[in-house]
């Protein structure tokens, strides 16, 4: 990409630190907000996330006739489809036994498929092979947590073993970036997943729609055998197979029994806990329309068991909440509660053998209709986990004898295509179809939900005004949706005549002060502002996986409230330029520096006249080189399918 960098003067026209009065460099590098507004930024987005997830549940407990539920539950299913970008077209699955392994009362085949062309999966099946029990068989699913073995993972593949040895078969399968599906060199499991989560999003797909769609396209395969009974199949899994088996039975109406693990809370208490999870855990817009945790358990209708453990990083609070909400609604409407249940073993987070047997019972229950599986005694399960040691059960193959390929690895089979591939596919498709140029200015404020002034109604609430020699210092604090003020500071030379700067940056306003000084040497008025997610608003309660800026917390707040950070600040920046217009007779330049790039060249595009141009410095990637590329990229540059219409750097043109 061309950086489009833009230097206000020239180095030698800088001024020392020492000629900007004291009062102004004060004004920028000090704090002046009360007391604690560091974290204010992620409180405000906080307190939607929350207020929209009790009004989710709400929303579920209101429901009073099959009627009403069935009805809000076929829009839930068909806005969760939707918002996770849609599923592809079915291809034929080419599937394959590569190899198959005698094991005791039963034996475990390898199975290789494809859920799109080249986009190999690998699997273990678990099939009953003893004189107890004929086929065909009912079936489950099991989905891997994050494991880096994917399917290898011991503890998962026990599960296998316990279902095979009741008569069920069980099917394992690698998820992407882990096992033996690893996509990108050593970018695994919730990076690889965030890493692609972003590339997606800017065309408008998600992990959680490659996710899922691996798990609709292991139904296939089942349901394709000829042993395997295809109206009996479960759905079970463990943290982030718990995650998978909550999505899949969300909206799949083949699975009639599921027992999701370590997983189901309440989004608000995991945020607040430890803050919003991997890719495939947050869907676009989800809490906007309603979708939450409860309604991943009521979507459907079929019988679910919660298990839950203490001490859990998804908070057991939340795993209350959640089921109160599921119980309160199955009782209002009828439903039959034994087809729901929750249970809770002292932590840590994991899989246990008491909730792998429990869910297992639970399999039995209603894919094999045995009756007598009901009640799960949740006392007796917990003893199984006093002493146990899974190396000494049996639990499946060890390595490498669980690979399905020869070397471990499906990016070394002939045909094999990166899940990355298809969204080059998808961009080619778009920048085929795309009108050159700067888009119209509805089309960017679409895409990034971008209000103009006169609907955001920002407050300007100025602190103090006050002269510095020849230059006037006023702080200002904007205040926008949820209470959030945003400081900016004013410097304004007397007898300026040049068109003011509004000056923006990662880091907040006291790294930009040279840049101020520089300017206001110039002759220049600036109006240096903290936007959300930076400076003196800028603190959060959780880096999101470690992630360098600690606005990406944020940003994904945003992502699943339907929003984009990009939007919300170009919101900002358009409300300050108004007042900014209002005060000095004219459109400000906004100089923006590193990731601020991205909302200023939205700003400019979606409401013209307002700003009068802009210019970066450090500017982030294109968003076409980046999914061009596979570049790892935050949420807080991105904008849910504006890919589709336009690259961020095409609103400067």
């Amino acid at each position: 990409m061309k950086k489009i960098v833009a230097v206000a003067v020239g180095l030698a026209a800088l001024a020392s630190s020492a000629e900007m009065p004291a009062l102004a460099r004060t004004a920028l590098e000090k704090p002046m907000l009360p007391g604690g507004s560091g974290q204010m930024s992620y409180l405000t987005a906080f307190n939607e996330v929350e207020a929209a997830d009790a009004a989710a549940d709400d929303a579920w407990r209101k429901l009073k006739t099959r009627a009403e539920y069935d009805a809000y539950r076929a829009r839930m299913c068909a806005k969760m489809v939707e918002a996770v970008g849609g599923f592809p077209a079915r291809t034929p699955l080419n599937a394959k036994v590569v190899a198959t392994v005698p094991r005791d009362g039963y034996r475990i085949e390898k199975i290789l498929f494809e859920s799109l062309p080249g986009v190999y999966v690998t699997g273990l099946l678990y099939i009953p092979d003893s004189p107890e029990f004929k086929p065909p068989y009912p079936a489950f699913l099991v989905t891997c947590g994050h494991s880096g073995n994917g399917k290898g993972s011991d503890g998962y593949q026990r599960a296998c073993v316990q279902g095979v040895k009741q008569g069920m078969v069980a099917f394992i399968y690698d998820p992407i970036s882990q096992g033996e599906r690893m996509q990108v060199p050593d970018t695994a499991n919730v990076h690889g997943h965030n890493r692609f989560g972003v590339n997606a999003l800017l065309l408008g797909r998600s992990t959680a729609q490659m996710r899922i769609y691996d798990g609709m396209r292991a139904i296939d395969y089942l349901q394709s055998r000829p042993d395997v009974k295809p109206e009996h199949i479960g759905y079970m899994g463990n943290s982030g197979g718990g995650t998978m088996t909550s999505l899949i039975m969300a909206v799949e109406p083949r699975v009639i029994a599921a027992a999701p693990s370590c997983y189901l809370t309440s989004i608000r208490e995991v945020v607040d806990h430890v803050g919003p999870q991997d890719a495939e855990q947050c869907i676009f817009g989800q809490l906007a329309f309603g979708l939450n945790h409860a309604s991943f358990v009521l979507m459907q209708g079929q019988p679910v068991l919660m298990h839950c453990c203490h001490n859990d990083a998804f908070p057991f609070m939340g795993s209350r909440q959640t089921y109160r909400t599921v119980a309160e609604t199955v009782a209002n409407l009828g439903l039959g509660t034994d087809r729901y249940g929750m249970t809770d073993v002292p932590g840590p987070h994991g899989w246990k053998e008491s909730t792998r047997a429990s869910s297992v019972q639970w399999m039995r229950r209603w894919l094999v209709d045995d009756a007598s599986a009901l009640p799960i005694d949740v006392a007796a399960c917990r003893r199984l986990d006093i002493g146990f040691e899974i190396a000494k059960v049996d639990h499946g193959l060890d390595k490498p004898d669980y690979n399905v390929t020869p070397n471990g690895k499906v990016s070394e089979l002939p045909g094999f295509r990166s899940i990355y591939e298809l969204l080059k596919d998808d961009l080619k498709k778009a920048l085929k179809g795309r009108a050159p140029g700067r888009p119209q200015a509805d089309t960017v404020r679409r895409a990034a939900g971008i209000r103009l002034p006169e609907e955001v109604k920002a407050t300007a609430v100025e602190i103090s005004r006050k002269e510095a020699g020849d230059l006037t210092v006023a702080k200002t604090a904007f205040q926008f949706d949820g209470g959030l003020l945003v400081p900016a500071v004013t410097l304004a030379p007397k007898g300026a005549t040049k068109a003011p700067v509004l000056l923006v940056g990662d880091a907040g306003r006291g790294a930009l002060r040279e840049r101020a000084e520089a300017l206001l040497a110039d002759g220049t008025p600036v109006v240096v502002a903290d936007l959300i997610g930076s400076g003196e608003i800028g603190s959060v309660k959780h880096k999101f996986y470690g992630a360098k800026n600690e606005d990406e917390e944020i940003a994904v707040l945003y992502y699943m409230l339907g929003k984009s950070l990009v939007g919300v600040r170009a919101e900002e920046l358009l409300s300050i330029a108004a007042r900014i217009k209002a005060e000095f007779g004219a459109a400000p330049r906004v100089v923006a520096c590193g990731r601020m790039s991205i909302p200023a060249a939205h700003a400019f595009a979606a409401a013209p006249g307002t700003i009068a141009g802009v210019e970066t410095v450090n500017p982030p990637e294109s968003w076409t080189e980046v999914v061009e590329q596979s570049i790892a990229y935050p949420y807080a540059n991105a904008v849910n399918g504006a890919l589709l219409h336009y690259d961020w750097t095409d609103l400067l043109k």
